[in-house]
């Protein structure tokens, strides 16, 4: 591969000079519903993810990383575009919308992703895995949004174990009717090693978007072997599940290392949203709550970048957020954002990572929102949570990880002026959600933000009470 190439920008998309640079391959993995505290190096002791954490040690670990939403379409769609799915209506998942005219279920057209930026740059792309941002018009496909090559399915869970005649798996849009692997995440990886390989000339991007572990929990025996031990069905299927796609991501690092890339390959690793505390009984401790609240177990996630030529090995404490990486990468790539024309939520992190903006926050805020359903603001170590189910919520995140003491009735001030900001980014957004999902949805949501209901969630078998178990993982 030519690693040094001669860029000369003239889309007016990216309005960059004219500069010769080392651009790095670009690695994006997405787990879907990983809990917080689910890796070895995120404080578990129950399931060791030795790859993950080798991404971990050798790049930046950062302990305040956020998503955008705390399900997986509308997070994926602010990740791809680096903006708030508010900006453009996109604050639900699609699989819940009813009676919406197909061109509004799934990211707009006239939105910029990822890949379309990278192109201009000389890049090829691949998407691998999960898309879950559209498929009800030809326009919505991946290979219309700038993938230069897709394998997946395009909606938001598959069988672990697809067979010839049922599955939803394709290949750039041609049905996939034979079975070359026949455990899903392990067929993924088999893909992503493929693309890796691949002749080439030019810098590659590729988006590994395994959709593990989100449910249907199906694990291959060799791997419930190692977590015999559990006895909750649950709870086993979903550490197997996990230790499966640490060995994956383990086999390409292993490729990466063969090829002579590892130095010069960007490697970002982060969940879609928090782990499923119901479901697959995922531990978000010491972080309360978990996927579809906007608690910080199911906003705060796992996030990883490693760039071993350009990056020293560090943890990064201020708060970030997964509409980052757009201009991350794109600065990486030796591009550049527009300035005009659309509004980004999106900042180039490098800055902040190789210490030439030392003691600086990428973001003064950050803001979220699910109309029906809640709203949040956090500002320095404050946050505001505003369910539509409860009474809104003030907690202090440097002094409170788990929000167990709200703070609202002490600090009426803080809390008034983190509402007032709060509104007025609400007001500004002028755009109201062109999907809202479904009553059904909004009561299992209600649930999720149940103070009492929160507080019994038991980590596998261990019968004391789960925040008890927080105390010793962070």
């Amino acid at each position: 591969m030519l690693s040094l190439h001669l860029i000369l920008i003239t889309t007016p998309l990216l309005n960059a000079p004219q500069i010769e640079i080392e651009q790095p391959n670009i690695l994006l993995i997405m787990a879907d519903d990983m809990g917080y505290g689910d890796l070895s190096c995120y404080g578990s002791k129950q399931i060791q993810t030795p790859n993950i954490d080798s991404l971990a040690s050798t790049g930046v670990r950062f302990t305040n990383g956020y998503v955008s939403s705390s399900v997986c379409s509308p997070s994926r769609a602010g990740l791809i575009t680096g903006r708030s799915g508010s900006r453009f209506g996109y604050e639900h998942n699609l699989h819940l919308a009813r009676n919406v005219s197909p061109e509004y279920v799934g990211i707009p057209i006239n939105e910029t992703l990822m890949p379309q930026y990278l192109k201009p740059l000389g890049y090829r792309t691949g998407l691998i895995g999960k898309w879950h941002l559209g498929k009800s018009i030809p326009e919505h496909h991946p290979n219309q949004r700038g993938f230069d090559y897709f394998f997946g399915m395009l909606g938001g869970s598959h069988q672990y174990w697809p067979t010839a005649d049922k599955n939803s798996l394709e290949r750039n849009g041609v049905k996939i009717d034979e079975i070359t692997n026949p455990y899903l995440t392990d067929w993924f990886t088999d893909e992503a090693i493929n693309f890796i390989d691949q002749p080439q000339t030019e810098p590659w991007f590729l988006f590994l978007s395994y959709n593990t572990p989100h449910s249907p929990l199906q694990a291959k025996e060799s791997d419930l072997e190692k977590y015999a031990h559990i006895q909750n069905p649950r709870r086993k299927k979903y550490c197997a599940m996990q230790a499966c796609l640490d060995q994956n991501i383990g086999r390409v690092i292993d490729k990466l290392k063969a090829n002579g890339e590892l130095q010069n390959t960007l490697i970002i690793f982060l969940s879609d949203n928090g782990g499923s505390v119901e479901v697959s009984h995922a531990v978000n401790a010491p972080l309360r709550g978990g996927k579809g609240t906007f608690l910080e177990g199911g906003l705060r996630v796992p996030f990883i970048i490693s760039w071993p030529q350009n990056l020293k090995p560090q943890e990064y404490h201020q708060p970030i957020i997964a509409t980052d990486i757009l201009a991350t990468v794109v600065a990486a790539a030796g591009g550049r954002l527009p300035s005009v024309g659309v509004k980004l939520d999106s900042v180039n992190l490098l800055p902040y990572l190789n210490g030439q903006k030392q003691n600086q926050s990428p973001h003064q805020r950050l803001y979220w929102r699910m109309t029906l359903r809640a709203s949040a603001i956090r500002e320095g170590d404050w946050k505001l949570l505003r369910p539509n189910s409860e009474f809104p919520q003030l907690y202090n995140l440097k002094e409170d990880i788990s929000e167990l003491t709200n703070l609202i009735t002490k600090h009426p001030d803080k809390a008034n002026d983190l509402l007032q900001k709060l509104n007025a980014w609400e007001y500004g957004l002028k755009q109201n959600p062109s999907i809202i999902s479904t009553p059904n949805w909004s009561k299992y949501n209600s649930k999720l933000y149940a103070r009492d209901y929160l507080l019994k969630q038991p980590e596998a078998d261990d019968p004391s009470d789960y925040w008890n178990l927080a105390k010793n993982r962070h």
